[in-house]
């Protein structure tokens, strides 16, 4: 990974190259999948001091410190709902036959006008199911809480992202699958991680998104490393 940005390197909640790589250093993925939203195909809008790139990118890059030949695949499109990533992304997942996939989706169902939780959690399953049965590792991705927009009341927004939150929680339990809970991450309510619309992450927010899924994927493998800069 390149060197960060000043700002970057001080931000305790990002998380120094290095430290990625002990992190993941028994990581033994070398193909990466990313299907989801917006918030994964990313970057998001610039943000002074830190590095223009996705938590996706950034993800990938901290694999590949350990393995250089790394092949990743990058799916997402921006704002589709979450049937619309099942219908559009799973199959070339499947047939890149990944052995780790990151998930970000839902966050668009949010937005409309009536959100159906259960029908959002349903088609989640039948992006994860499959992946799983294929023998994938997977990771969800659960948005940040505190976004805002103009489309829904904010009090209405944020119950329905932590509900987000607790549904792909379940889905991870139940399917063996890896959660980040980024609406509980600190950094959560600062208005630094998002854009100038209040719902897109920023560059800060996905370096803050892609310490937060490196350090969680450690945890899955047996490493700890601490919570602030390494």
């Amino acid at each position: 990974m390149k060197a960060r940005s000043a700002d970057e390197q001080y931000d305790p909640y990002c998380i120094a190259p290095g430290m990625s790589t002990e992190l993941l250093a028994q990581a033994p993925w070398r193909r990466l999948v990313v299907l989801g939203d917006a918030f994964a195909e990313g970057p998001g809008e610039p943000c002074e001091g830190y590095d223009d790139a996705s938590w996706a990118y950034r993800l990938a890059a901290a694999l590949r410190t350990v393995h250089p030949d790394l092949a990743y695949l990058n799916l997402a499109q921006r704002d589709p709902v979450a049937a619309e990533v099942r219908a559009r992304q799973l199959g070339k997942a499947l047939t890149f036959r990944p052995a780790l996939a990151a998930v970000a989706a839902g966050s668009s169902d949010v937005l409309r006008e009536s959100f159906d939780a259960d029908a959002t959690e349903a088609e989640l399953a039948r992006i994860i199911a499959p992946l799983r049965d294929a023998g994938v590792e997977v990771v969800i991705l659960a948005p940040f809480g505190r976004g805002s927009t103009g489309n829904v009341p904010k009090d209405v927004l944020r119950r329905r992202l932590r509900l987000l939150s607790e549904r792909t929680y379940g889905l991870a339990l139940r399917n063996g699958a890896i959660h980040v809970d980024l609406s509980a991450h600190p950094a959560d309510g600062d208005p630094g991680i998002f854009g100038a619309d209040g719902w897109h992450v920023n560059a800060r927010g996905h370096a803050i998104a892609a310490a937060a899924t490196i350090r969680r994927l450690g945890v899955h493998l047996g490493v700890y490393g601490p919570l602030s800069l390494g």
